[in-house]
């Protein structure tokens, strides 16, 4: 989702430019091996292609029947403009991590190349500085393993520039950048072709030469939309820019290059659209207990599945987990050409996280509870619904009833520890029957009278006691008839 907004450059203080070539290539899961070119989507002929092609002597802008005369294996996908958009809109979603002011640029899409601005200025000090401000997105562009030519700037279009020329350095001294920008070749300043072509015949080879020429002469003998272009990258004019909304749900999907036969085979793809839930829910301070896969095949209809977690998760490593355990108990109907990742329910977790002066013991037990989710996660998926339950206690004072099983869908994060602090003096462990045992000798605590169950017939009348016994404390109780039993050991 995006939405327009006025970005005056005169205000700002600087920009950043992630220029993404070959973008919509690099979104396809293909084998780097296999020769791979993008066509045109109003057209057959070439827009983007990997090495492998290029080697085998394909070019851009070639034909298609050319293409495929010159590499007959070459594999071919045609640009789908509303997929890139998608595309685009994730990158910002992702970019959105790193500044409030996000603006996707679709100037490139059509040859499948795209651009995120970013507003730097004020980030500078919440990073550290420009230096470590670009480190820190140029890192995790490499993390992803998404090419990627950044550049700052003063004015958006200037660090689109250097960004494109692959010029970019970390520096926002005017000097600096005015130097460069003067330096670029007239054929990198996106000009269309005919005042590309007028301005040579002038003698005009770089951004500086142009520069040097009056405005008003420039307008009238070239083109006015030149002057517009000029006074937008000194900053002079103002500069409408698209700037980026968040969205309130999250989908996402991957595209294969070739159908998908195995379950495993959707481990990769759903690892990278996990990564991207996984940025989604730390920004918002989400978490989540429900993810919406949908499988698409050849033919109707889609698959359907539906992963729901004991606890809310936002760790990709944890996510990836989980689904990992339940893909192992999937089977796939039929091979699968697109993998969509849908969440449309969240939990909030601002309250988990704390703040800066927790101390040691509350920072731990959160973190304990987080391994504790991590543990219940997986076990429920690795196992059925069954065979994993959690403990609760009731209302009835008789300790065979006084507490049940339930599954962890309906835990409301309950411990072992608020069951024993309702029943302090009572173990955790309870033998499936009392046995009968000799009066005991060492008795520590009670008696404890239990007189309950006159309603459903199984009425007891018991004395518990604490006691010790061979270096172990057990709980026992004597019976109206003075016989004595071992109950429960506590641990």
């Amino acid at each position: 989702m995006v939405m327009r907004s006025r970005v005056n450059p005169q205000k700002a203080q600087g920009w950043l430019y992630l220029y993404f070539p070959s973008f919509y290539r690099h979104s396809l899961l293909s084998l780097a091996s296999e020769p791979l070119a993008i066509l045109h989507g109003q057209g057959h002929h070439i827009i983007d292609h990997n090495i492998s092609a290029e080697k085998a002597g394909i070019t851009l802008d070639m034909p298609l029947a050319s293409a495929l005369y010159s590499c007959p294996n070459l594999i071919t996908h045609t640009l789908d403009s509303s997929r890139l958009q998608h595309l685009l809109q994730q990158r910002a979603l992702w970019a959105y991590q790193f500044s409030a002011q996000v603006s996707p640029d679709t100037q490139y899409a059509e040859q499948g190349h795209a651009g995120l601005w970013l507003e730097a200025g004020s980030m500078l000090r919440l990073f550290g500085g420009l230096e470590a401000f670009w480190r820190h997105i140029d890192d995790a562009c490499r993390q992803q393993e998404w090419p990627v030519q950044l550049a700052a700037g003063l004015t958006p279009l200037a660090a689109r520039l250097l960004a494109r020329a692959n010029k970019g350095f970390p520096s926002l001294e005017h000097a600096t950048i005015n130097s460069a920008l003067q330096a670029l070749p007239l054929l990198q300043l996106d000009f269309n072709a005919a005042d590309t072509l007028a301005l040579q015949r002038l003698g005009i080879n770089t951004l500086g030469e142009l520069l040097r020429l009056p405005l008003a002469e420039l307008g009238r003998r070239i083109n006015p939309n030149l002057v517009h272009t000029l006074q937008q990258l000194s900053g002079s004019k103002k500069h409408t820019l698209m700037q980026f909304k968040p969205p309130l749900n999250f989908h996402d999907n991957a595209l294969f290059m070739y159908e998908v036969e195995h379950r495993n085979g959707l481990l990769f793809p759903l690892s990278r659209l996990l990564e991207s839930l996984s940025g989604f829910l730390h920004h918002r301070q989400l978490s989540t207990r429900w993810l919406k896969l949908r499988l698409q095949h050849a033919e109707p209809p889609d698959t359907y599945w539906q992963f729901e977690l004991v606890r809310p998760e936002y760790r990709h490593s944890e996510l990836l987990n989980v689904c990992r355990y339940q893909l192992e108990r999937k089977q796939l109907r039929a091979p699968v050409r697109e993998l969509h990742l849908s969440v449309t329910r969240f939990l909030d977790r601002k309250a988990e996280q704390g703040g800066c002066l927790q101390d040691a013991d509350t920072q731990a037990t959160v973190y304990q509870v987080r391994d504790d989710a991590a543990l219940l996660n997986r076990l429920q998926a690795r196992l059925d619904e069954e065979q994993v339950q959690c403990l609760k206690a009731t209302a009835d004072p008789r300790p065979e009833k006084a507490w049940q099983t339930y599954s962890l869908q309906q835990a409301q994060h309950k411990t072992t520890q608020s069951i024993q602090a309702r029943h302090a003096k009572r173990p955790l462990w309870l033998l499936p029957k009392p046995h009968p045992c000799p009066p005991p000798e060492h008795i520590l605590h009670g008696p404890e009278r239990i007189a309950s169950g006159w309603w459903d017939d199984h009425a007891i009348r018991r004395d518990y006691y604490q006691v010790l016994c061979r270096q172990q404390l057990i709980w026992v109780f004597r019976d109206d008839h003075g016989q004595w039993f071992v109950h429960g050991y506590f641990g």
